[in-house]
């Protein structure tokens, strides 16, 4: 259905560990992990078998208690799975392996069996919770599967033509004419409006009903929002009230979550153990703070300050102007017309960190304090600081026309022999000066 780039790296997988290792892909729900890996089963292997462990019962999951004896393991499987083995080569597929930790535990044997292949995916706030008493295996490789990004959106909607001009044009820095600009930054403020969640673009290629997208989205919030709700019920967390603030930080470019904020009975311990569970669900994308950038990002990393933006930007979209919205049809048209009058910067930065982290990015923001002509402090911030070698790329976000970069200037100054490249994301068109790009929205996807 869907091209995912992912797949390369599946395959990437079965060449290189030849059957040594099994695969678990994590990310949050409903991002495709599943559909991902029966799509690579059907096309890379004889035969597969997908074992759904949330549908399962107890008396199957016992199956994975022992595996003393392979052979009465396999028998056993088989004739509970109802079909006769798989041929030598095949592709086991452990589906939603948080239900079942003995079916985790039980790789070490099932590869050193070398009879078949397996993936396991599964959520990891469970996966890590269901843990604690099995010995975790060391011939497992993790992977992890995000939302479509922008160049998985333009396949999806049938652009692959448009998306080959654009890399072009961004790979011989060519000028962009304006008319082709405006169509450009109009499929990706469709991008903004519907997201990468594949329930909600599927419905926008079949229908074009926006009402559609709009629901599945709100039904993927929901369902986001309820398992917050069991992780604080189960742990004491306050995941739910610190993912309610994300839109109300962002907007007020706030750097620091205050545990008052969310309630008295939050002390620092709780806080933190709350942020680890939200992070670990996948559902939000963590920004940290680099003090100084020279001397390694994850070395100066401050814990205690940090922006948290939401998996996807179409989810983003449904939580703050959508949602419950009665005309959601002419709120979509709008936006992707650019007719709003509305601030999108914060739709823009959700964006181009999602874009950043399909990428294999791990990105950090830097604020620091100069003094200017009277002597008076003034504090400058970089959006984001990603690493690619040993070499900074600054980047600054701007959702306006202006073109001032004050920031990306003095920073350059400060830190010019560490630095690769800088960019400057705006509406813009293409733009080249000096080591400055300015690079329209349409083309962040090529920052790699």
């Amino acid at each position: 259905m869907f091209q995912r780039k992912i797949y390369s790296k599946l395959k990437e997988w079965k060449e290189s560990s030849k059957g040594k290792t099994a695969l678990l892909i994590e990310g949050a729900r409903r991002v495709g992990k599943t559909f991902v890996a029966t799509t690579f089963a059907k096309n890379e292997f004889p035969e597969y078998t997908l074992i759904d462990f949330s549908l399962l019962n107890d008396k199957f999951k016992a199956i994975f208690n022992d595996l003393s004896n392979i052979e009465n393991f396999f028998r056993d499987l088989f004739l509970a799975l109802d079909h006769k083995p798989l041929r030598k080569g095949s592709l086991i597929i452990f589906d939603e392996v948080q239900f079942c930790p003995k079916a985790r535990q039980a790789i070490k044997a099932l590869v050193n069996d070398a009879r078949y292949y397996y993936i396991e995916t599964g959520s990891l706030v469970s996966i890590k919770e269901n843990t604690k008493d099995i010995l975790l295996p060391s011939e497992e490789e993790a992977i992890q599967m995000y939302p479509l990004d922008y160049e998985e959106f333009l396949l999806a909607i049938d652009q692959s033509y448009e998306l080959e001009v654009l890399k072009e044009t961004f790979k011989n820095h060519q000028q962009i004419p304006h008319h082709l600009h405006q169509k450009f930054m109009k499929t990706y403020r469709s991008y903004l409006s519907i997201g990468g969640m594949p329930q909600a673009v599927l419905a926008y290629i079949t229908s074009k009903d926006f009402f559609l997208v709009e629901r599945l989205k709100s039904n993927i919030l929901k369902l986001y929002e309820e398992d917050l709700k069991k992780i604080d019920q189960t742990y004491g967390t306050f995941c739910y009230s610190i993912y309610l603030q994300i839109p109300t930080m962002l907007t007020k470019h706030s750097f620091k979550f205050k545990n008052s904020s969310i309630s008295s009975r939050v002390d620092s311990y709780t806080f933190k153990n709350s942020m680890n569970k939200l992070i670990e669900s996948k559902i939000v994308i963590p920004v940290y703070r680099c003090l100084d950038p020279q001397g390694g990002f994850l070395l100066s990393k401050d814990d205690t300050h940090f922006k948290l933006y939401l998996l996807d930007v179409g989810l983003f979209t449904s939580l703050i102007y959508a949602r419950g919205h009665n005309d959601q049809d002419n709120i979509y048209r709008k936006l992707i017309l650019d007719d709003t009058h509305l601030n999108l910067g914060m739709l823009y930065e959700t964006a181009i960190t999602q874009s950043l982290v399909a990428n294999n990015f791990i990105p950090y923001y830097h604020l620091w304090i100069d003094l200017n002509g009277n002597n008076t402090p003034h504090y400058y911030e970089l959006d984001f600081l990603v690493q690619k070698g040993h070499k900074i790329i600054p980047i600054e976000v701007k959702s306006s026309r202006s073109f001032a970069t004050k920031s990306l200037d003095l920073f350059e100054k400060k830190y010019s022999k560490n630095i690769s490249h800088r960019y400057c994301i705006s509406p813009k068109p293409l733009k080249y000066e000096n080591n400055l790009t300015y690079l329209p929205f349409y083309l962040s996807f090529c920052l790699k």
